[in-house]
């Protein structure tokens, strides 16, 4: 795609950076990125000093998205919102309070859209907030999305009355929204990451009533070819080959040996794919070389559900943990078994992140900011995506 007209955007709970960096990708210009969090806006500020072409250290807003609704009413028009409200109420290794959590900030998500009422809306989130029990909140959130001109009446309206007003008061709809789970893997990232996409197109915007999602240009199972039918994987490494499939994945290998792949899909990118070219680890970071961010954590153990990353596939989905570095999907294990800590950069290029996009700050805190970041490659696919439909 030729990308025509520079598009405006305001990102909110931009962590990091992941979702900014592609939808910047896809040809959005952020007016402001809101995140509370010092750690993450430490980073948004950072690369934006080192990278004026990204966005500029005075939009980075370090606050809570509720207070700022004054300063964001005064951009201008903006095409697009984006972001990805705490998902820790819905995760599954959350407390599940869902809607009645402190931490759920979909109504402050919303509110940014009633606000500004741009073109396009793209929320991300964990798979957990499909799950049954939240069914009835997220239908909620998307009537919202479709019918953001019936507003709560105060503060202190039940979510549940809030619903039943939009249904009966309802009128036209201003959004068709739509849902997707994505795997990044699907994508070509180096990582095993599904996460539920809420798309909104206004109503008044091409193709708003035909949008079919994105192609998933990857298979797992071209992988397994690769590796296990062809062999092409190995010798592409210059590696001898295994003697036979780890046991978990021999059913799998021996569908594929008998139905075949299908045409025109490529294989997943694997762990020792994406780090192919990366040095080894540093025990001191050296001055100029590179590769920010890219210091060895000793340590690394196997324990029960945590046995790292196997190379010769994609990463586990990378997390950010209790304290800000994951147990055992911040690893990665070798053919023979050994195991060790990715570093934060490796961390970084798993997640789609720049080699020269910096990471300052203790890894416990920068760790955090890389496992709660969408996918860079996920946001710009979509991004990209929905201009190419809907034509902006």
């Amino acid at each position: 795609m030729t990308l025509g007209r520079q598009l405006q955007s305001v990102e909110l709970f931009a962590g990091g950076g992941g979702m900014a960096i592609g939808m910047r990708r896809a040809g959005f210009e952020h007016q402001a990125l809101v995140e509370w969090w010092n750690p993450a806006a430490r980073v948004l500020r950072h690369n934006a000093e080192l990278k004026p072409e990204l966005w500029k250290p005075d939009q980075v807003i370090e606050q809570d998205v509720r207070l700022t609704y004054e300063r964001l009413s005064q951009c201008g028009p903006v095409q697009l919102v984006a972001g990805g409200p705490p998902c820790q109420p819905f995760s599954f290794a959350g407390a599940h309070a869902g809607h009645s959590d402190v931490r759920n900030m979909f109504p402050a998500a919303i509110e940014v859209v009633r606000l500004l009422r741009p073109e396009i809306v793209v929320f991300e989130n964990v798979p957990g907030l499909t799950r049954p029990s939240f069914a009835p909140y997220l239908d909620y959130v998307k009537d919202q999305l479709r019918h953001p001109h019936v507003a709560p009446i105060d503060a202190d309206e039940l979510w549940s009355d809030h619903h039943s007003r939009i249904r009966s008061e309802n009128g036209d709809e201003v959004y068709r929204v739509y849902q997707d789970e994505i795997n990044a893997a699907d994508l070509g990232v180096p990582q095993t990451r599904r996460r539920i996409f809420l798309i909104a197109i206004r109503t008044d915007v091409a193709g708003a009533d035909t949008w079919e999602g994105i192609q998933r240009p990857h298979s797992r199972d071209v992988l397994l070819h690769d590796q296990w039918v062809t062999k092409a994987y190995w010798e592409r490494h210059d590696l001898p080959v295994p003697e036979a499939p780890p046991q978990q994945l021999a059913g799998l290998v021996k569908r594929i040996k008998r139905v075949g792949v299908p045409a025109g899909i490529r294989a997943w990118t694997t762990l020792r794919d994406a780090l192919a070219d990366v040095p080894e680890p540093y025990v001191a970071q050296p001055e100029d070389s590179g590769w920010p961010n890219h210091v060895a954590i000793p340590g690394a153990r196997v324990y029960p559900k945590h046995t790292g990353s196997p190379l010769d596939l994609p990463s586990k989905t990378i997390k950010a943990g209790v304290h800000g570095v994951s147990g055992g999907e911040a690893m990665l294990r070798e053919l023979d078994g050994t195991v060790r800590y990715l570093t934060v950069r490796e961390a970084a290029l798993v997640q789609g992140f720049p080699q020269d996009y910096e990471f300052p700050g203790p890894r416990s805190r920068v760790m955090g900011v890389i496992g709660n970041a969408v996918a860079v490659k996920v946001a710009e696919v979509l991004g990209i995506a929905i201009r190419e439909h809907t034509g902006l």
